[in-house]
């Protein structure tokens, strides 16, 4: 009888461990990294549309090639946690470019 309590004890100690990390998951992890998925999402679609309306002043204005190259190597090197802020610049005033390249110059410092 001893073997058989002992094994029944432990299936039992297993399924509730199992339980427990389910649990775990479904209600602390999994709402966190729901959140954190909505929150990099909104702000991907900013800086994208930044870039759009970059993008759109760059088309509208007779800027040289290089300069379009200088001011997008420069967005490029603006570290990531500043990103929101360039967005919000460039969002100011998105028609200039000279305006887009103080905010890029600014923020890649």
């Amino acid at each position: 009888m001893q073997i058989g309590g002992t094994l029944v004890t432990g299936v039992v100690r297993v399924l509730v461990v199992v339980a427990t990390l389910a649990a775990a998951y479904y209600f602390i992890i999994r709402p966190v990294l729901d959140t954190t998925e909505t929150i990099s999402g909104g702000i991907n679609n900013n800086i994208q549309k930044s870039l759009d309306e970059a993008n759109k002043a760059f088309e509208l204005s007779n800027v040289p090639v290089q300069t379009q190259q200088s001011i997008t190597t420069t967005i490029k090197n603006v570290p990531t946690n500043k990103l929101p802020r360039l967005t919000a610049c460039i969002n100011r005033n998105p028609s200039s470019i000279q305006h887009i390249e103080r905010c890029a110059s600014r923020l890649s410092r």
